[in-house]
């Protein structure tokens, strides 16, 4: 347990010396020098202002604090070249007064990053990944689609009006298999979210069939009871053909392994072991690993993952903190990584957006892996 002083007192100095420092930044907006001569309205706008900064992003969860974050995160920096260029002078001062634009180009910035935030969020991509084994596959390939992370929800990036260009870029993939890693569904996904999603899955032809493992949202509820149930989301899988795998390997007809682990956050770490789950170890089975956090690497890939696909992270989506987050308690934030000779992870930025219509780190985006076999 941290000491009072650091759970309690200093985040509210840190709150107040960011306050004093807004309030001053904005007695130097163009605007105000028009009611100077107003006292009260001089130096009560900026109060108002600031209230108004407060009321929008009261919502912890909204687009307010995140576009609050920017602004303040803007005016922290500026203010600090300021000072620098006040003790420079001369004409660094003056160049950096021009583009400073007494406190204008702080909200500037921060509208340029939530429209590019918001195109970033809507562009949905298809990242491919090739790979190779020695291990034997269905005549000598084998292509699989990632969907991870979708958070349906009508504010966020993904919602059931985007599924035909979902349809469409799964479908330009020919998948051989279809695999869901996780928070696929969360707490605000509406019945009819759930629905309409459950039927995308069922449309989707995988020959080799469609496995989901849960993540730490699609049943388990951080911030509100969700509007449906265990039960709800099982009859909905099975409807669309898909299966959910729960700590349990499965081997294909073809002969490829997929193993699926429960959610870590979501069990508390209370889930098989990477070798209870093939106490065998290495063999001959090309193994797919499916594990919603993308952490424990080295022991699946020691157990015999050939191929760890994982979610989460949502690539950190709102650089730096998501960044900084994730980093902190995973093996990997995004992309591709070698875990040995014979085994690689890849880390889906997500196929929605968690929260709201805004990304500035990481993809929107489907994942296709081809893997191929060599001699």
């Amino acid at each position: 347990m941290y000491h009072p002083f650091f759970q309690f007192v200093l985040p509210r100095i840190g709150q107040a010396a960011l306050d004093v420092l807004l309030y001053l930044n904005f007695l130097q907006l163009p605007p105000l020098q028009l009611v100077r001569a107003w006292p009260v309205l001089y130096y009560g706008l900026p109060l108002l202002l600031m209230a108004l900064l407060a009321y929008i992003s009261r919502d912890p969860l909204g687009l307010g604090i995140v576009f609050a974050g920017h602004l303040v995160t803007f005016y922290c920096i500026g203010t600090g070249i300021s000072l620098l260029m006040r003790r420079v002078g001369g004409m660094p001062q003056l160049i950096w007064r021009i583009l400073w634009l007494d406190g204008i180009t702080p909200w500037l910035l921060t509208a340029f990053i939530m429209w590019w935030g918001r195109c970033r969020a809507l562009t949905l991509c298809t990242t491919k990944y090739d790979l190779t084994t020695h291990k034997s596959l269905p005549d000598g390939a084998l292509r699989l689609v990632q969907i991870s992370d979708i958070h349906p929800r009508a504010c966020a990036a993904m919602d059931h009006t985007r599924i035909p260009e979902l349809r469409e870029k799964i479908a330009a993939c020919h998948p051989d298999l279809l695999v869901l890693t996780g928070d696929i569904f969360d707490e605000f996904t509406e019945p009819e979210e759930l629905d309409a999603f459950c039927a995308l899955f069922g449309e989707i032809d995988a020959p080799l069939g469609k496995y989901y493992v849960l993540g730490n949202h699609d049943l388990f509820h951080h911030w509100r009871e969700p509007s449906f149930g265990r039960a709800d989301l099982e009859r909905g899988l099975a409807q669309a053909g898909v299966r959910l795998l729960e700590d349990t390997a499965v081997t294909l007809p073809c002969g490829v392994r997929i193993v699926g682990r429960k959610d870590y956050l979501y069990t508390n770490g209370k889930r098989f072991t990477a070798a209870q789950l093939m106490p065998s170890g290495l063999d001959d089975r090309y193994t797919i690993w499916l594990d919603h956090e993308p952490r424990d690497f080295k022991n699946a890939a020691a157990a015999g993952a050939d191929l760890i696909l994982s979610g989460h992270t949502h690539g950190g989506q709102v650089w730096p903190a998501g960044a900084v987050g994730m980093v902190a308690k995973n093996e990997r934030n995004y992309g591709k990584k070698e875990i040995t000779d014979t085994c690689a992870a890849i880390v889906s930025g997500g196929t929605g957006t968690w929260g709201y219509k805004f990304r500035t780190q990481g993809k929107t985006e489907i994942v296709c892996v081809e893997i191929k076999q060599i001699n």
